[in-house]
């Protein structure tokens, strides 16, 4: 496998640097930090430049934060510099790798996402009668560091590039009681794309090894379609070995299911049959629940009317890829409220 060098020039000059500040500053919610940071923009980047190239740049902790919808998870908010760092070092890395993912691989992925990866799972039940529906174990918190960096550096052999990815893989996780060398954190741009890395190596065990023709990942929600219920019991035991083996992982064993496309796919939020795709009982519970909160959020000023809007339409946008003339009504009931 080709390895590439003089990748640390390039996510650390002065362009780069800039080209990632816009991408972070946009996503940024231009918070405190960000606008500071964005006042003092060319001494901030020639600052994290200097830093960068003579390897005294450190990440700061993160800030944690609790969310419990469906379930608990600890979200982790980088310093706005540190998520400048972060899209210059995706942005060398991701030509790279992104030749390396399989076709089906639709989490963080330019043109991917997850209606496209919806729309694939109903192209594959029609196809197949059965699927197999794995999820593992606290994937995030999982991740084993060293595997990680040694599927970085089968790519990469810029030392000092892969020395800046060891410390900021490494900033995360004693402060929320992991094991030491384990877990990514989640809600961070490098998170997601190693997260990605990390499994790949699943995905062409499956798809050149296996020879799984219909087979489907986003993120660590992953699908595998057949006509033999027999082969896909076959399947979850090879998945399982090899995830144990080669990555650290283990399968959810109670989020395993085996099951028919006359029963619906559970995935991503919706369920999807062949011939429709409904949402989820419970997320649309969710969804409504959400709306009326930011509509009384708004109608008290606690947030604005262009914040209001988008989420109403982040929302819609869901509940519209969905086939039902039942939340269309639910949808303009509650647009109607917000007028």
């Amino acid at each position: 496998m080709k390895r590439y060098g003089y990748l640390f020039e390039q996510a650390c000059e002065f362009t780069s640097l800039y080209r990632a500040f816009k991408k972070a500053f946009r996503g940024s919610g231009k918070t405190k930090a960000a606008c500071r940071f964005c006042f003092h923009l060319e001494a901030e980047l020639l600052r994290l430049r200097e830093e960068l190239e003579d390897e005294t740049y450190r990440p700061a902790p993160y800030r944690y934060f609790k969310v419990f919808d469906p379930k608990e998870r600890t979200i982790s908010v980088a310093a706005f510099r540190d998520r400048v760092v972060h899209h210059a070092i995706v942005a060398a890395l991701e030509p790279l790798f992104e030749p390396m993912f399989i076709y089906d691989s639709y989490a963080t992925r330019k043109d991917k996402g997850t209606h496209k990866a919806v729309q694939r799972a109903q192209d594959f039940l029609v196809k197949n009668f059965f699927y197999l529906k794995l999820d593992i174990e606290k994937y995030f918190d999982n991740i084993d560091h060293k595997i990680l960096l040694r599927l970085v550096a089968s790519k990469v052999k810029d030392k000092k590039l892969l020395r800046l990815i060891g410390r900021i893989v490494e900033n995360s996780d004693v402060s929320r009681g992991l094991e030491d060398g384990k877990g990514l954190p989640i809600g961070n741009l490098t998170s997601q794309f190693f997260a990605n890395v990390y499994l790949n190596a699943l995905d062409h065990f499956i798809k050149d090894t296996l020879r799984v023709k219909h087979y489907i990942r986003y993120m660590d929600d992953i699908v595998v379609f057949s006509d033999s219920r027999a082969s896909l019991k076959g399947m979850r035991e090879l998945i399982a070995k090899f995830l144990s083996d080669k990555l650290g992982l283990r399968l959810k064993d109670k989020a395993t299911l085996l099951n028919t496309s006359l029963h619906g796919l559970p995935f991503l939020g919706y369920r999807v049959f062949p011939g429709i795709i409904r949402i989820r009982r419970e997320n649309l519970a969710r969804i409504r629940k959400r709306l009326e909160d930011k509509l009384q959020q708004f109608r008290k000023g606690i947030i604005s009317e262009d914040k209001m809007v988008m989420s109403v339409r982040s929302w819609f946008a869901f509940m519209g890829f969905a086939n039902s003339q039942g939340l269309r009504q639910v949808s303009f009931a509650l647009w109607a409220d917000i007028g």
